[in-house]
């Protein structure tokens, strides 16, 4: 059966901007009920959130992506996150992470999102819950399909 990878972006997006007090390791900890062995019998949100924080921290390092975020915490509803979410991550690729160009244009867009939701989060927290939408749709519209075709988050190469 193949991984939901809808499912899957969405429960990795909330480990990653989830607080600490959120963060208990239930999600892999249930046995399923039935026989039939699932896609995601591997897949492990909380160590794929780990994984990407680590890219997301060092890329928050920069004065040119602090520079780049900028409009993104001044938007108030969730159409306007969502549009500077996508557009903030497409500038980001062109300058900041094009860099590495042996990178995938799929991991870069993850590289770029991951950063701008880790800084949006620690900058700008009364707005995690719209930011986490933003990001779970646009990781959902922009590399589902790559995602998919790796097999699932927990075989994409972070």
């Amino acid at each position: 059966m193949a991984p939901n990878i809808k499912a899957q972006t969405e429960s990795v997006v909330f480990y990653l901007l989830a607080d600490e007090d959120e963060c208990n390791r239930s999600y892999g900890q249930v046995e399923p009920d039935s026989k039939q062995a699932t896609a995601d019998d591997n897949f492990d949100p909380v160590i794929i959130a780990d994984r990407l924080r680590t890219i997301g921290d060092a890329l928050n390092k920069d004065q040119s992506f602090i520079k780049t975020v900028k409009d993104l915490t001044e938007a108030v509803t969730e159409e306007a996150v969502a549009t500077v979410f996508e557009q903030s991550v497409d500038i980001l690729c062109e300058s900041y992470v094009s860099r590495e160009a042996s990178i995938a244009p799929e991991l870069q867009l993850i590289h770029a999102s991951v950063a701008l939701g880790l800084y949006l989060k620690k900058n700008s927290p009364a707005l995690k819950g719209k930011v986490m939408n933003a990001m779970s749709s646009f990781l959902n519209r922009r590399v589902s399909r790559w995602v998919d075709k790796q097999g699932g988050w927990d075989k994409v190469p972070v």
